[in-house]
């Protein structure tokens, strides 16, 4: 992870000043920990592989050799599949995602590299010392001389087969009807927060509390009101509008009447007759209003109360008596309403990107149409679940008001395309297993095979990015519970259960219209 780092990092600010795009500094966190993550699971997945190979009674190198060129095609595939979903972001239109879609991706394909280059040449070097202080021991012999080894050696492989299927794994593919129908429940359950979750960009309420201009702003909103420091101007258009004293004043009376608005400064405020550029313009022909909040002015309480004003302008000019004068916004808050509508957009423009990208990858992949489409939807479903919680927590629980406007824009990239890497591992392993034996039962064998590197895996990768609590800033620490609890959610509910029982229940149609899944009939251990 360290080389990884050091080459990506540098890499990363070499091209980005030939193509004259620079990454943010507020991406250099979280490369960190996706390059730890994404390293740290391939790893585990090489470990975990060429462990049982050793076990199995294989030479370290020869397992080595065997385990790499089998979880090559699936580690590389489930790499390039976080690059391309990464890439993606190039189709937004904000600069900042522009240069986070792109940052990630390099340092992504660097992680993959190193993973399966340098991970390799160290299990093959270092063998089974590798896994001191606990070395695997050679649990199966394949050429045991004594009678009957033969069928002793079967037995045993059975009997760890079995041992490899947990509980939980049983009910997916015993009863995946019930397992599908109600994992799908509660992650929908979970994401409905979602359904009313605002989002802002709450740059100094997110400072931490000794920041001295957090302070600051905490002393200007005790004082006069939150919205003090960023008021939003209002500008009123048309010829010689400054005759009209009269009627802009009753304007400022009932802007001051709004929900949302603590007080309003304009022509009521102006001393005297001239025109001296602050309330009117020189020309005469428009007139300024100040209009400060009672709310953070970057908060999602003051978008929505700037977003009604908008609306209701040209209603209340009607009601003064100044039904053809133009009204228009600025300030702050206008300035984030208009960036939380862009991240909208991208997010419409981005995500049908990302998940094509995404399904095309498994459609190659896995040589089906089918499987890929539900595979892609059980992603979404913990992305949604993982953005449902972060809403409840943040904006309802803790008082917050709104998430960070970037945050789901950015765990929406991360998760859906990380939770491929595990889509492809899973299902990888499966498709193999299917070769031999009947699909219901390859689920049970692979799938209990790859439970615990999952598990394991998306344990690192979580704490991971937990680890950007750390950095004490509010979007940092929404980003890294949102993505924690999203790659747990993954690791532990979509990948060990709800994709099993949906594979179960959909069955060798998963593999429709590839012949890859060909029923076999039933084999009892």
């Amino acid at each position: 992870m360290g080389i990884a780092y050091l080459v990506s990092i540098r890499l990363i600010a070499y091209i980005g000043q030939r193509i004259g795009v620079s990454v943010p500094s507020e991406v250099q966190p979280v490369i960190v920990v996706l390059l730890f993550g994404v390293v740290t699971d391939y790893s585990i997945f090489f470990l975990s592989r060429i462990r049982r190979r050793i076990s199995d009674g294989e030479e370290p190198r020869v397992a080595t050799v065997r385990g790499t060129a089998e979880l090559l095609p699936i580690i590389v595939t489930a790499g390039l599949t976080v690059v391309a979903a990464s890439a993606a972001l190039v189709v937004a239109r904000l600069g900042f995602f522009q240069a986070f879609g792109p940052g990630t991706a390099m340092a992504v394909l660097i992680g993959l590299l190193v993973s399966v280059t340098l991970i390799p040449a160290l299990l093959a070097s270092v063998g089974r010392a590798l896994y001191w202080p606990r070395r695997p021991a050679i649990e199966l012999a394949p050429r045991a001389r004594s009678p009957g080894a033969g069928a002793r050696a079967r037995a045993r492989v059975l009997a760890r087969e079995r041992r490899s299927r947990s509980r939980a794994l049983r009910l997916a593919t015993e009863r995946p009807l019930l397992t599908a129908t109600v994992l799908t429940g509660l992650l929908l359950l979970a994401g409905s927060g979602m359904l009313h979750t605002e989002l802002g960009n709450p740059l100094i309420r997110g400072l931490p509390q000794d920041s001295l201009t957090r302070q600051a702003y905490a002393q200007a909103g005790r004082g006069f009101t939150p919205g003090i420091l960023s008021p939003t101007v209002v500008i009123v258009e048309r010829a010689v509008v400054v005759d009209e004293r009269r009627r802009l004043v009753a304007l400022e009376r009932v802007l001051e009447r709004q929900p949302g608005v603590a007080e309003v400064v304009g022509p009521a405020e102006q001393p005297i007759e001239r025109e001296l550029g602050a309330v009117y313009s020189r020309t005469g022909a428009a007139a300024r209003f100040f209009v400060v909040l009672d709310s953070d002015p970057l908060g999602a309480r003051a978008i929505r109360t700037v977003r009604r004003l908008e609306r209701l302008l040209p209603v209340l000019l009607i009601s003064v008596g100044l039904p053809t004068a133009t009204p228009s916004l600025a300030g702050d808050t206008a300035l984030v309403a208009e960036t939380v509508d862009g991240t909208v957009d991208d997010l419409g423009r981005v995500a049908p990107a990302s998940l094509g990208v995404v399904l095309v990858i498994l459609i190659v992949f896995l040589g089906a149409l089918v499987a890929p489409l539900y595979l892609l939807a059980a992603s979404v479903l913990a992305l949604v679940a993982s953005l449902g919680l972060a809403t409840y927590l943040f904006q309802d629980l803790l008082g917050y008001g709104e998430l960070t406007y970037y945050v789901p824009f950015a765990t929406a990239m991360l998760l859906v395309s990380l939770g491929s890497d595990y889509n492809i591992f899973l299902t990888g392993r499966i498709w193999a297993e299917a070769r031999r034996r009947p699909l219901w039962r390859a689920v049970q064998i692979a799938g209990g095979r790859a439970a615990t590197p999952i598990a394991i895996a998306g344990l690192v990768l979580a704490a991971s990015f937990a680890l950007l609590a750390l950095v004490p800033l509010r979007p940092f620490r929404e980003l890294a519970f949102t993505m924690a609890v999203g790659l747990v959610i993954d690791a532990f509910l979509v990948r060990t259960l709800l994709v099993p029982a949906l594979i179960t229940l959909v069955g060798d149609a998963s593999g429709w219209p590839g012949r890859r899944l060909v029923t076999r009939p039933f084999e009892p251990d």
